[in-house]
């Protein structure tokens, strides 16, 4: 049984020589060897101790190097690993209800003082507002404790942790997480393109009816093309990681063996946007359709759900009503390809910041993608 299920991937393999948008892509993605191997170069402070700058950095900006870059990257995969950034989340949304409490019962004691309540009334609502004013104390005051406690926190571990680390190795790394997130994305935008036209092109007339001739099961057909995509893509994303990983550690001296700690969930992102966009050509039949719905989620859908997931990132947009409710919904529906790429570049850091509600989400979705579009393909007649 494994022949053609290794066949049907064998024919992905060849039908993607020969599409113009894999060669265009595989094109796009090389180019970013050259990009982040031959701009750096490594000098040497006044003290004499190395460090990583580009090019075409002058002085000034040489001297100071990734510094400042690295250590904020390493501050905020550190405020995700050590968790109190929910809490401060959490916190704050305690704060915001306290505050609405106040103001109601704020209200309501003045338009009783208005209306000439009775004193007893007036004496409850007095009550009701101090109470409301003494929790908005209290909850703002443990808020700010908490951030204080998350600073303290993050400055003492980012101390420990990074004392034996020199300027040069902090370089690198940082340089190195800038082609964590651009191999992402790059390879996201470009994978759109190329699996658009996989399924759309097996199920048009007349193709679908030759293979299906052939002692061929339809489940190894579709999830031969499914896995012969997703192999093929993954294939030249891992090539990409070892030349630039090659590359880097050629001018620097260091090799960063944590580069490739990145990979698995960009390999993940990978095969859930294949589920989608799968899911989409065969339902449509088009790969222009399906390159576009493709696009869109990534670049519109994507980026709003991104947003919407941590709406105290956002200047004003916390405050906006329903947005609470709305942050959860999305979180626990839509999968977050931002959240999946900032867990990548965390890793590289040797720092686990696992997004456990966006894996799970993408999970879900994967499966059902990938189940209801074989579903489709099996009972359907082409």
């Amino acid at each position: 049984m494994k022949g053609p299920f290794w066949a049907i991937m064998g024919d992905t393999w060849r039908q993607s020589k020969h599409q113009m948008l894999m060669l265009v892509s595989l094109m796009l993605l090389a180019m970013t060897v050259p990009l982040f191997t031959l701009t750096i170069q490594v000098q040497h402070a006044p003290d004499g101790s190395p460090f990583l700058s580009t090019r075409w950095s002058d002085e000034g900006r040489a001297q100071r190097g990734f510094d400042a870059g690295w250590d904020g990257l390493y501050a905020d995969a550190l405020k995700q690993e050590i968790g109190l950034t929910e809490d401060i989340r959490l916190g704050r949304r305690g704060v915001e209800d306290a505050a609405a409490r106040l103001e109601e019962a704020d209200y309501r004691l003045k338009k009783l003082t208005n209306d000439n309540a009775p004193k007893a009334v007036l004496a409850d609502a007095a009550n009701v507002r101090r109470d409301a004013e003494a929790d908005l104390d209290e909850r703002t005051a443990q808020w700010r404790a908490l951030m204080k406690d998350e600073r303290d926190r993050v400055d003492r571990t980012l101390n420990e942790r990074t004392a034996s680390i020199s300027r040069l190795q902090k370089g690198t790394e940082y340089w190195l997480s800038g082609a964590v997130s651009m191999i992402y994305t790059l390879s996201m935008l470009c994978f759109i393109a190329v699996v658009a036209g996989y399924v759309p092109a097996m199920i048009e007339g007349g193709s679908i009816d030759l293979v299906l001739s052939k002692p061929i099961r339809r489940w190894q057909l579709f999830y031969g093309k499914y896995v012969g995509g997703l192999l093929l893509f993954s294939a030249a994303i891992a090539v990409l990681y070892v030349l630039v990983f090659t590359g880097v550690g050629a001018v620097t001296g260091v090799w960063h063996w944590p580069f490739f700690y990145a990979l698995p969930m960009t390999l993940f992102s990978l095969a859930l946007l294949n589920a989608i966009v799968g899911w989409v050509g065969l339902w449509t039949r088009s790969a222009a359709i399906a390159m576009v719905i493709g696009y869109i989620y990534y670049l519109v859908v994507d980026t709003a759900v991104g947003l919407l997931a941590d709406p105290a990132a956002v200047p004003y947009l916390a405050e906006l009503k329903g947005i609470k409710e709305l942050s959860e919904f999305v979180k626990m529906t839509f999968p977050s390809f931002k959240w999946l790429r900032e867990s990548a570049e965390a890793s590289m850091f040797s720092i686990i910041v696992f997004p456990w509600k966006h894996i799970v989400v993408g999970l879900t979705w994967l499966v059902v993608c990938l189940g209801t579009s074989f579903n489709r393909f099996r009972i359907n007649d082409y």
